[in-house]
């Protein structure tokens, strides 16, 4: 381990009381983040989502909700897996597994890329009319 300067302990004093002191500003609000978590995953069960690990709770990386955003951001236009991550801003692998989990019951796979299912996109419309 390293050893501390003098300059360094200071410093990290400082932090130490700056994250205390917001920490406790903080606390203030914790029932309020709570009670929207606990919303939140009560929303994910209702809906069936997962995680990746199979939980729903504030580890949840990637939802569903932000898959759908993101593609009807693209007019629900076929979107690679690296599209929609780019997208949401996560890793593309998790964008993956996520779409294959809801393949074909939320998701269908077109060529290379994803739609979602029930929705057409805004030239299938135009054409139908």
């Amino acid at each position: 381990m390293e050893k501390v300067s003098p300059r360094k302990n200071r410093i990290l004093e400082a932090l130490d009381e700056e994250i205390h002191a917001l920490e406790e500003r903080l606390a203030k609000a914790q029932p309020l983040i709570d009670e929207l978590n606990q919303l939140k995953r009560t929303r994910a069960t209702l809906l069936s989502e997962r995680t990746t690990t199979g939980s729903i709770g504030a580890r949840t990386r990637l939802n569903m909700e932000s898959v759908i955003h993101a593609l009807r951001e693209n007019d629900n236009e076929a979107m690679t897996a690296v599209d929609i991550a780019s997208a949401i801003g996560i890793d593309p692998t998790v964008v993956r597994s996520h779409l294959n989990r809801y393949k074909d019951q939320r998701y269908e796979k077109n060529g290379d890329g994803w739609t979602l299912i029930g929705e057409d996109s805004d030239d299938e419309e135009d054409e139908d009319s």
